[in-house]
């Protein structure tokens, strides 16, 4: 940054002197500064120092006026419990007034501030001896600071409201989480929409997901077995992933459809571990499930585009949740079909990632089976046989097919 920086300096220096020199012209001039402008941006190590220190500093008041805590009149422990809030929003004002174009000082606002709530509504509670739970101490903070947040656009605090949410989600009715969750959606719709870098909008996507993730969770904890609450939640990942190559312009592999495939690939897996496994479907369990599955066939559809992984995912979370009835059967299949389906197309395109994915599926599938007790000695040695056998074939064939190749 410095060198940069030194370099704008210099061009603005000599163009100075090229207009003195009768090399250019003044107006000229003034199009090589807008070209080139200098832009002094705090450091952010020197940054993240100064929040630390100031969060130390005032660690240590509060440590000694806590020893002698008890004589303090309630004025003056009031007075206190509003001094880190107005210190934070002193700074802020700072921000906004000098720095707002640095996203450094803004993300070091914004989490001041929500560290300064959270201070701030501890120490009334205890002045006051207020009893509530943390849960709901945690969603008290969370929704003060969301503002804050939305006004300095920043990334970093959001995940503290994203963490309040999913902890402070559980204690109260189901409406609680979604309606948390629908307040931060328009936050990610923009910085997504805002945001080129890959690895800014996958630390978005993970925000979103685990978001997302608990609020579908946590709105189906009632009547509702893991199997419905994991195939939803993977369901609603492949919902966010949907909208992002609808919307989203250039598609990547993003953090939501990595999220939704170890989701239902884990529970695919768990629910063949039991042959015999049978289960009942919810109707909680048949709303959800089926109306995300209809908004991502929506999704889908008016995307017209061709079919790809998260659609075989998606036709394997609906097809497992609605056969729960024979769900343990039904799950070796579709982790079969999964496996050999990515074996074949990584033998064919030469794409390790998909071979190694459906060849862990199959060995995974092999030693469940190889382990099931409900199988007698010969069906379970016939069927290790088979497998074995057709590993080595696609080894062989992709072993050939590489050689034809480089040759």
């Amino acid at each position: 940054m410095s060198t940069i920086l030194n370099n704008m300096e210099w061009v603005r220096k000599e163009a100075a002197h090229w207009v003195a020199d009768g090399i250019i012209t003044p107006e000229q001039q003034e199009l090589i500064e807008r070209r080139y402008p200098v832009s002094r941006e705090g450091n952010p190590l020197l940054l993240f120092f100064a929040i630390l220190g100031s969060l130390l500093i005032g660690v240590g008041i509060v440590l000694i006026f806590a020893t002698n805590w008890w004589r303090i009149p309630i004025a003056f422990k009031i007075a206190l419990a509003f001094l880190p809030l107005l210190a934070a929003q002193l700074l802020c004002l700072y921000i906004f007034l000098r720095k707002y174009q640095s996203i450094p000082f803004r993300e070091g606002g914004a989490i001041f501030l929500c560290l300064a709530i959270f201070a701030a509504t501890a120490l009334i509670g205890q002045v006051f001896h207020t009893s509530s739970s943390l849960e709901a101490y945690v969603l008290i903070c969370i929704l003060f600071s969301l503002p804050g947040v939305y006004f300095f656009r920043a990334k970093a605090a959001m995940a503290i409201y994203v963490a309040g949410a999913v902890f402070a989600g559980w204690s109260w009715p189901v409406w609680v989480p979604i309606v948390l969750a629908g307040l931060a959606l328009p936050f990610f719709w923009m910085e997504l929409a805002d945001t080129s870098h890959r690895s800014v909008r996958n630390y978005l996507l993970f925000l979103l997901s685990a978001l997302v993730a608990g609020a579908v969770a946590q709105s189906m904890r009632h009547g509702v077995n893991g199997v419905e609450v994991a195939m939803a939640c993977g369901l609603a990942l492949l919902l966010i992933d949907a909208l992002l190559r609808r919307f989203g312009g250039d598609y990547f592999f993003s953090a939501a459809k990595l999220f939704a495939i170890l989701c239902i690939t884990a529970t695919l897996l768990i629910t063949s571990i039991d042959f015999s496994y049978r289960d009942s479907m919810s109707r909680v369990g048949i709303l959800v499930i089926v109306g995300i599955t209809a908004v991502y066939a929506a999704v889908r559809y008016t995307g017209k585009w061709k079919l790809f992984s998260s659609d075989l995912f998606a036709a394997a979370a609906l097809v497992l949740v609605l056969a729960l009835p024979a769900g343990g059967v039904v799950a070796n299949l579709l982790v079969m079909a999964l496996g050999v389906y990515y074996i074949v197309q990584g033998s064919r395109t030469l794409a390790l990632v998909k071979l190694n994915y459906g060849m862990a599926l199959i060995i995974l599938l092999i030693a469940i089976r190889f382990f099931d007790s409900q199988l007698d000695m010969l069906a379970r040695g016939i069927v290790a046989i088979l497998l074995g056998g057709a590993l080595l074939g696609i080894n062989v064939h992709i072993s050939r097919k590489r050689r034809g190749e480089s040759e």
